[in-house]
């Protein structure tokens, strides 16, 4: 349900929110973030795979979403197991009640900056405009961030 959800307010209006064409807030990645650590990393990584690929089905972006998605899968549980000491007692879903607010505003920023980094570097295909797509990854991340953020402390 939950999934479901964050998908149609992905399509239906964060992607017609842009700031001047620069920033656009990819909000999907709070259903990667919030997974329990329970699950396993194979499944984890086969979610942020088949989450990438509808938006790219949706947006038709040949596997760009998709690239950024496993590349978030791949780096949550690393980067968790990093930041937060008792990780292995955090049961459900991972917010910042869960492993503490510090902790979960790092992981999430790094994880959206790394994934929205692939994005739109991956969108753009070249570096000759580099500090375009490093404006766009900064704006967007912390638009993202940002929803994430108030949508975690109204839980």
């Amino acid at each position: 349900m939950r999934l479901l959800l964050v998908v149609l307010l992905q399509v239906l209006l964060f992607d017609h929110l842009q700031i001047a064409g620069w920033g656009m807030p990819l909000v999907y990645v709070l259903f990667l973030m919030n997974l329990p650590v329970q699950v396993p990393r194979w499944a984890e990584m086969l979610i942020g795979a088949m989450l990438g690929l509808v938006f790219d089905l949706w947006n038709s972006s040949l596997g760009v979403n998709m690239a950024a998605c496993i590349a978030f899968s791949f780096l949550r549980p690393v980067l968790l197991a990093n930041l937060v000491q008792d990780i292995e007692r955090v049961k459900g879903e991972i917010c910042g009640r869960t492993i503490g607010k510090m902790e979960y505003v790092k992981s999430l920023a790094v994880l959206t900056l790394v994934h929205h980094l692939l994005v739109f570097s991956l969108e753009a295909w070249s570096w000759s405009n580099w500090w375009m797509v490093l404006v766009q990854t900064l704006i967007s991340s912390v638009l993202t961030v940002a929803i994430i953020l108030g949508y975690d402390a109204l839980k």
